[in-house]
């Protein structure tokens, strides 16, 4: 049989390409599509893509390196849609009293952030609030990629307007004036365009009227976050709502978002065996109906309760995540100022049961909203908002693990664990093309892990190698305080 010289030369063009390409052999494939697992995979890497997931005959010699991936599983990376990159936990935002004192601290905390993440399997982020430090953040050598949104606020209300002015004019870039002219540079319209021609993929709007059952904070008018989503429209671009009580979801939900960021963690009091009230369940069967994307963020109400704890500061597994030096300062007297300003807003109750409000009376009502969403089939999204707030308890990939943990134990099932830390995100902020499943065409983000993650949550911390952008990196290769041999 003749072979014609185009079929020969493109199987030459293949072969020559494949020599240089990875190849992980004899694998078990777990990918969010799947039905079931795939066992003895051979999956092919060429530059920065998966290339063939079921490679039928393998011949090693052909290609650049290969990986026998016997008794492991691979999977995608882990996708974590809210983190903020240019906070250092227990310091706070660059700008900030803490980090100005500490700048030689803050510099080395930055540098190990990125591998921090990729540690603990993140390897891509949304930072939807990016502030100052994101360029150092991808300028290193490796990073996870990184994709950001930008927030539109006013210096009436929140987040602007609970800062001191010098801090908050760094953070905050796109201010804008209600009541404007379409033209006017700081109407919503302009800042709309200017945001998406910045790279951004979404714009994060506020709906916060004060903390816990305060309100003196003003929101946006509704003819402005009108005007703003009318433009996102036209711009293609995707709204997430920061909000967390019954009448902040409402008020985002009536402004159209498409994405809701935390969960609903202010109503009712702290019982252990409260319901879920009827307004609340009307809500959420409107966050189902009207398919809006879900960040519980759990590690944000975690955090505050954990900061509160003194053994907190001495967790053995910070230190794989976060310098020496960092782990030393938290241990100081200056380093506790979070907490005294926590224990100030409790009225001076004690640290104890401080840390009993959030861990067991918000973090259970939280935990019962998941539990709801997903017996109607409500997909959930893996969103850390790492750090949250500035506590020291939340650390860059740790708390995605965390996050991960914290959704099993609200019942949601190990499959859809994964799911909400791949393909769930991934079609959410439209990055399904080239993220969130192991399937030809995609970016080879990938992880390579010891144990089954359908068989046990702590599998995502049995990762044996990181697959970023088809280079292959060992896990302690990452990890920060590398131990002495």
């Amino acid at each position: 049989m003749k072979v014609s010289g185009i079929v020969l030369l493109s199987v030459m063009s293949f072969l020559s390409v494949a020599k240089q390409g990875l190849l992980v052999k004899n694998v078990t494939l777990i990918s969010p599509e799947l039905e079931m697992v795939q066992e003895n995979r051979n999956v092919l890497i060429v530059d920065d893509r998966i290339i063939d997931n079921n490679v039928r005959i393998v011949e090693e010699e052909k290609y650049r390196h290969v990986i026998d991936g016997s008794d492991q599983f691979l999977v995608p990376g882990i996708m974590d849609s809210h983190v903020h990159v240019s906070s250092i936990p227990g310091m706070g935002f660059g700008g900030e009293k803490h980090v100005v004192e500490n700048t030689e601290l803050a510099m080395q905390y930055f540098t190990q952030q990125p591998k921090s993440f990729l540690y603990h399997g993140v390897t891509h982020v949304v930072d939807p609030n990016p502030g100052k430090h994101w360029s150092e953040f991808v300028s290193g050598e490796i990073h996870p990629d990184y994709f950001r949104c930008e927030v539109i606020t006013s210096k009436e209300t929140f987040p602007y307007i609970e800062k001191m002015p010098e801090i908050a004019d760094e953070i905050f870039s796109y201010l804008v004036q209600e009541n404007t002219a379409v033209d006017d540079k700081n109407s919503p319209e302009s800042l709309v365009t200017k945001i998406a021609n910045s790279g951004a993929v979404c714009i994060k709007l506020y709906f916060e009227n004060g903390y816990g059952d305060s309100n003196q904070w003003p929101l946006l008018s509704p003819a402005t976050l009108k005007r703003i989503k009318t433009a996102a429209v036209k711009n293609n671009l995707m709204i997430l709502a920061h909000a967390n009580a019954i009448d902040m979801y409402q008020a985002a939900l009536n402004a159209k978002v498409d994405m809701l960021a935390h969960g609903l963690w202010n109503w009712g009091k702290y019982s252990r065996n409260q319901q879920l009230p009827n307004e609340m369940l009307t809500l959420l069967n409107e966050v189902k109906s009207k398919d809006i994307g879900f960040m519980a963020t759990q590690r944000v109400i975690a955090g505050l309760g954990e900061v509160m704890l003194p053994e907190t500061k001495h967790n053995s597994a910070f230190l794989k995540t976060t310098p020496k030096a960092l782990l030393n300062w938290y241990k100081t007297p200056a380093a506790q100022w979070f907490t005294k300003e926590l224990i100030a807003g409790f009225d001076g109750l004690s640290s104890e049961k401080i840390a009993e409000i959030f861990l067991y009376g918000r973090t259970r009502k939280n935990q019962q909203v998941i539990t709801y969403l997903d017996s109607v089939h409500h997909p959930m999204l893996i969103a850390s908002d790492f750090p949250g707030s500035p506590s020291y308890a939340n650390q860059p990939g740790l708390t995605t693990y965390q996050e991960m943990q914290m959704l099993a134990q609200a019942g949601i099932s190990l499959k859809g664990v994964l799911a909400a830390a791949t393909i769930n995100n991934a079609k959410q902020f439209n990055l399904a093309d080239d993220y969130g499943s192991v399937e030809n065409g995609k970016v080879a983000n990938l992880l390579l892990l010891n144990e089954n993650p359908l068989k046990t949550i702590e599998a995502w911390d049995a990762i044996d190698k990181i697959i970023l952008r088809g280079k292959v990196h060992a896990r302690d290769d990452l990890r920060a305080n590398k131990p002495v041999h």
